[in-house]
């Protein structure tokens, strides 16, 4: 219910306001398993990024569509589709050279043999 109120349900109603007024609009949302949320969750419960998005997907899914959220297309990152266009987006901004590389420190857990994200700091 948070994720609904705090981000998809006043982009949906953006999404569907400039539907009405006639811009070329596509609502997107969809599972992350590749986030440090899904990470943190299949730690707990000793499962895979996969496994719980498998389960946490379906039933997204079924609340968004309960609340009757308009996503034109709800997804997985995981999907072959999803890569292709990501790294599709990211070429392109690179080979204009839109791009820095740049290094930075990152903690380091030896006992988890896992780079750190910041909220396990």
């Amino acid at each position: 219910l948070g994720n609904i109120i705090g981000c998809v349900l006043s982009a949906d109603v953006f999404s569907r306001f400039k539907k009405l007024q006639g811009s070329n609009v596509l609502y997107i949302c969809g599972t992350d398993e590749y986030g440090t949320a899904t990470e943190v969750k299949a730690m707990e419960e000793k499962k895979t990024p996969k496994e719980i998005c498998d389960f946490y997907y379906k039933i997204h899914a079924e609340v968004y569509k309960w609340f009757d959220i308009g996503f034109d297309y709800f997804g997985r990152t995981s999907t072959e589709w999803h890569t292709r266009i990501t790294q599709e987006i990211f070429l392109n901004i690179h080979n204009q050279n839109k791009t820095t590389q740049e290094e930075m420190t990152q903690c380091y857990c030896p006992n988890c043999d896992l780079w750190l994200a910041d909220r396990f700091i």
